[in-house]
């Protein structure tokens, strides 16, 4: 299970990176047509707004798998190792809720009633655009049920637990 975490989670760096060296090659296309010949390049602006709305989404979801979200750890880091994991199961079970409800749910009902509204410009169904919020809740939610999986089990350690450097 861990093996399969990795490889997701490297599959994301490389979309993202993928995306990401899109962007910047789309950006320079778009300030060299508007500068050395003249020409405005019109689909760029939306193409870029488009990667940078995947690009976040698929970024949240390696942190969640990572556990490089933004967190505030001070507390569990104080709590023994078995009450921190109680308190990672209960934060888990509200990001699985919020992945479910709000991304999975939500996002789907939103994506499928944009798909008969265009995007201005390159005329795109706009469910395209919002098909990131399912498709993120789904990796959210299978990375985080291996976290919890992995750290309940004791084949990962917390986010915030204390190494054996720190303790001395």
């Amino acid at each position: 299970m861990l093996s399969f975490k990795r490889w997701l989670e490297r599959v994301l760096l490389v979309l993202m990176a993928m995306m990401l060296i899109t962007m910047v090659c789309l950006m320079l296309w778009q300030v060299a047509a508007r500068y050395l010949l003249g020409v405005p390049a019109l689909y760029t602006e939306e193409t870029l707004r488009f990667l940078m709305i995947w690009m976040a989404l698929i970024g949240a979801a390696y942190c969640f798998g990572d556990n490089k979200h933004l967190s505030l750890d001070l507390i569990p880091s104080l709590l023994p190792e078995k009450v921190g994991r109680i308190l990672y199961l209960i934060n888990a079970l509200v990001v699985l809720a919020f992945a479910g409800l709000v991304l999975l749910w939500g996002g789907w009902n939103a994506s499928m009633s944009a798909l008969n509204q265009m995007s201005p410009i390159m005329q795109v169904p706009m469910g395209y655009a919002y098909l990131i919020l399912p498709i993120s809740a789904i990796l959210i939610f299978v990375l985080q049920l291996i976290n919890v999986f992995l750290i309940m089990t004791g084949r990962l350690r917390l986010p915030y637990a204390k190494s054996s450097a720190e303790e001395s």
